[in-house]
């Protein structure tokens, strides 16, 4: 065999086995080389552990920001509860003057009856404006013109008189035939609060009852001998009451 020959057998045996060994190594380099999917992941984790960090950053502040939101509103409500303690102390201080108030107020209410019927035993009598109507130690009015109960009440006391104070049946009985739906000298401040006279009296229900009218409010008017309430703002007809004293012309004896 030639020398040729030995060569070119010894490259056909020999060039098999070098592909098979870079096809080896390919394979080899392929397994070591991360694959697409584990690439996604990765990204997928990195994208993952960012929206994390940005959410506790995020917390962070909203908890700083609730924490000072918390503090400034514990100020608002210690500020609030002193208030509230000072309004109870004033609102008690009040009381009690309302309450020497309304003793000396009954006080004066005796004296002044006393000293009327002092004058009427010495000879003074009770006389009555023009078109007003006389009864017993009153003077009445009854208005022909309309207004709410408020605006009534400054009319009677541009006349030097007020809203009518009903003190007994006698009197009630007295005004019914001209009192139709007229305002009188009672109110309350709400619909769950008493009845208050002008002057400042309880209203008393062993005498007399107000009824509820057609559309309940907090000012009283009379009609048909009866007590009803209305709407304040209505304007309606009002009954005035005076007492207006003079000295006979005979005093002196």
């Amino acid at each position: 065999m030639s020398e040729q020959e030995v060569t070119y057998s010894e490259l056909k045996f020999h060039t098999p086995t070098q592909q098979q060994s870079r096809q080896r190594a390919e394979i080899t380099k392929n397994k070591d080389s991360p694959s697409p999917l584990w690439r996604l992941f990765a990204v997928i984790f990195g994208i993952l552990c960012l929206a994390l960090l940005v959410t506790s950053g995020l917390l962070g502040a909203l908890v700083c920001r609730w924490q000072q939101n918390f503090s400034q509103q514990q100020g608002i409500l210690e500020n609030l509860t002193c208030q509230q303690i000072n309004l109870e102390n004033q609102t008690r201080e009040l009381q009690e003057i309302l309450e020497n108030l309304t003793w000396e107020r009954d006080h004066l209410q005796i004296q002044n009856t006393n000293f009327l019927k002092t004058l009427q035993s010495k000879g003074w009598k009770f006389l009555c404006p023009e078109y007003w109507f006389p009864h017993g130690e009153k003077c009445y009015h009854f208005s022909t013109e309309s207004k709410p109960w408020l605006e009534s009440q400054k009319a009677c006391s541009s006349h030097d008189s007020r809203l009518l104070l009903i003190e007994n049946k006698e009197e009630l009985d007295f005004i019914s035939p001209l009192a139709t739906f007229h305002w009188i000298g009672l109110s309350r401040d709400k619909t769950d609060r008493p009845w208050m006279w002008v002057n400042g009296t309880a209203f008393s229900t062993d005498q007399f009852v107000v009824k509820k009218g057609y559309v309940d409010g907090n000012c009283a008017l009379v009609t048909g001998g009866e007590l009803y309430s209305g709407p304040c703002k209505e304007s309606k007809r009002y009954i005035c009451e005076q007492l207006v004293l003079l000295p006979k012309p005979d005093i002196s004896t």
